[in-house]
């Protein structure tokens, strides 16, 4: 065999090595990169379904269509730590039903109101006391919509994995109104706190 024909075999072997070598790295890479779409839309799915549903009944409750409404006429208020040691205002009073029967003489809600004032609130079956009215609406109505955000960036990235990147583009656009509504929300919220501090 001449030098030339093994020089040949020899850049031949070498040439065939790195093809191999390339489409190994390039299969490790799209495997990870399934992965990494896969714990995404997993995530996205699980993370959006639980807040939407959580805030969905509460948004249900602070509009009147769950619980047990009534008013809770606030006899104190402090600053307390909670189990992951960030502050929190309690206030604790007497609370009245909306016909105005005496229900609990020390309940206890977190929430900002003025000591002798009269707040509305609904007794919630799976968390308790809440606040009503237009900042409850406009906060849970938020966090419904976001979590539908979420559930949407899921159901994308599960249309992607699955190899149906059409229906996959197609639905990616529409993901900007909820943003939009959160963030409109979001901003409505932040005046409405605003608004009951000051007045």
């Amino acid at each position: 065999m001449t030098s030339k024909a093994a020089r040949r075999r020899f850049k031949k072997a070498e040439r065939l090595r790195t093809f191999r070598q390339t489409q190994r790295k390039k299969r490790g890479e799209q495997r990870g990169e399934r992965f990494r779409s896969a714990v995404a839309a997993l995530v996205g799915l699980v993370f959006g379904v639980v807040l939407t549903g959580y805030c969905g009944l509460m948004l249900a409750g602070a509009v009147g269509l769950s619980g047990t409404s009534g008013r809770l006429h606030v006899d104190s208020c402090a600053v307390v730590r909670t189990y992951n040691n960030k502050p929190t205002t309690e206030c604790h009073g007497q609370l009245l039903s909306t016909g105005g029967r005496l229900i609990d003489t020390d309940a206890v809600i977190e929430a900002d109101a003025r000591i002798g004032s009269t707040i509305a609130v609904r007794d919630q079956p799976l968390t308790g006391l809440e606040t009503l009215g237009f900042r409850a609406i406009v906060g849970w109505a938020t966090l419904t919509v976001m979590g539908l955000f979420v559930l949407a960036f899921g159901i994308v990235s599960a249309l992607t994995l699955c190899g149906w990147g059409v229906a996959a583009t197609a639905g990616s656009r529409y993901i900007a109104a909820p943003a939009a509504a959160v963030g409109a929300g979001g901003l409505i919220y932040l005046l409405a706190v605003l608004y009951e501090h000051a007045f």
